[in-house]
């Protein structure tokens, strides 16, 4: 942990991952919780309690009880604030914008809880980086299409790869991580592979409307 928020994302990632790890990678939110002995309530609001005693608590509405993204989002909090990363976004950046920074990287924790390392090691060994990585992804955690592209493109938070979902002819969803997309979200790209040079590495699947592309080495 370099305690530096230059390297925030990847320090969090990498925290999670030692978590996920030390549980058995366990991607059931609400057994997740359980062997982390985080109590799980239900209440009128959505919200984690990480300096609870003698258990942190966590309370999400009757809805979100079970295996859901909302109890991974507040698993995420009290994972944050056991780094000690929560206190330090907060003193760099205040309070303000720090709680927004903090909201962001739990959203994005959710889906490195629902699919743990070994599914992404298995989608790698078979598949490489690549679009079919992200369908076998899908395949073996019932993840959205978006949520197993970011789970793919920031495993790894030094590696260059970047990723997108179309809906026909329109980009959808990005995912970029040390490689830039020559283009957005929600601009139309009628052939994106080509947009690409010839020394990257892009695969690109297209089923039922839906098209997944993935650039990485």
């Amino acid at each position: 942990m370099t305690y530096d928020t230059t390297h925030l994302a990847a320090d969090f990632i990498g925290y999670l991952k030692n978590i996920q790890e030390h549980a058995g990678h366990q991607p059931h939110a609400l057994k997740l919780a359980r062997d982390l002995n985080m109590r799980v309530r239900i209440g009128t609001i959505n919200r984690a309690y990480p300096e609870a005693q003698p258990n942190p608590v966590l309370v999400v509405q009757p809805w979100y009880y079970g295996n859901t993204w909302m109890l991974r989002h507040e698993l995420a909090h009290v994972m944050l604030y056991w780094s000690g990363l929560e206190a330090e976004v907060i003193e760099e950046f205040g309070s303000e914008v720090g709680w927004k920074v903090i909201e962001n990287l739990c959203q994005q924790a959710e889906a490195f809880l629902l699919i743990t390392q070994p599914m992404v090691d298995d989608a790698v060994r078979r598949f490489g980086v690549s679009a079919q990585a992200v369908r076998h992804l899908q395949k073996l955690s019932g993840a959205r299409p978006e949520v197993a592209l970011r789970r793919l493109i920031y495993d790894n938070p030094h590696a260059e790869r970047a990723g997108f979902l179309m809906s026909r002819d329109y980009v959808t969803e990005v995912a970029q991580c040390n490689f830039g997309l020559p283009f957005g979200w929600s601009e139309k790209v009628s052939k994106p592979a080509q947009l690409f040079g010839s020394d990257a590495r892009l695969t690109f699947t297209r089923r039922f409307g839906l098209g997944v592309g993935v650039v990485g080495w």
